[in-house]
């Protein structure tokens, strides 16, 4: 990162952890009675929010041509609304794409059944298993994310109108560098977490799992800020709407 993004790295590496260890924290929220559920909804409703104002300030930062951290977050918390509702609607589609997955199994053999008994001809359940798989992972991993990505930074910076960024046709660029920064921050560092070498004592084993959570995690965040920074709109809207601010 370049010096200017300095105190953003800082704050992003104390932030994403509180908001990691918020949700692990939620996890464990007991869901035993009415009440309880409806104050876990309320507490991921919360930690949401606050993903959704750290990185919509975060989009503002990077389009903005002399950044300030405190005025960024004012000007995100404007549209917390709008990225709120994204999010929801992120988390949702991700959640129907984990049921698919899930369910791939006899999915698949119904689907061959279906093309066996239509077109006469054998079809494997494997192979139908096997491209739901790679249809799922192109989804989550290439087609969602340069579509979400793109989107959050023009409503951070736009509010409502920035929805209409969803049908705003993406460059190449987005296309190539997304996938791989989403696999990079998302899937490896979850590759070295659970990488189990045979460390000789419990201190060496220690060692190394600091070692790997450390690298996973800066891992992650190098390639999420990355991804933010990569996927920017809407630099001349943020700029006249903060020089309109200024001026009153």
């Amino acid at each position: 990162m370049i010096r200017r993004n300095r105190k953003l790295v800082l704050l992003h590496l104390v932030a994403n952890a509180l908001l990691l260890w918020l949700a692990y924290e939620w996890l464990g929220v007991d869901e035993s009675t009415t009440g309880k559920l409806l104050l876990s909804a309320v507490d991921a409703l919360a930690i949401i929010a606050l993903v959704c104002w750290l990185y919509g300030a975060t989009m503002v930062w990077f389009q903005s041509k002399e950044p300030k951290l405190n005025e960024a977050f004012r000007f995100a918390i404007r549209n917390i609304g709008s990225l709120l509702l994204l999010g929801i609607i992120a988390l949702a589609i991700y959640g129907v794409l984990g049921k698919l997955a899930a369910s791939a199994g006899p999915i698949a053999l119904r689907v061959a059944s279906w093309l066996t008994w239509t077109f006469r001809k054998p079809v494997k359940p494997a192979t139908i298993n096997t491209i739901s798989s790679v249809l799922v992972w192109i989804c989550r991993w290439t087609i969602l994310p340069v579509i979400f990505l793109p989107l959050a930074s023009a409503i951070a910076t736009r509010g409502r109108t920035g929805w209409r960024n969803v049908l705003k046709r993406r460059p190449l660029r987005h296309w190539l560098a997304v996938p791989l920064l989403a696999l990079l921050g998302l899937w490896l560092p979850f590759v070295i977490l659970n990488w189990k070498p045979a460390p000789a004592s419990f201190t060496l084993e220690l060692a190394s799992f600091t070692a790997r959570a450390i690298v996973a995690y800066l891992l992650f965040l190098s390639a999420v800020l990355t991804m933010v920074r990569l996927t920017g709109a809407g630099l001349a809207a943020y700029a006249e709407i903060q020089t309109n601010v200024s001026g009153r």
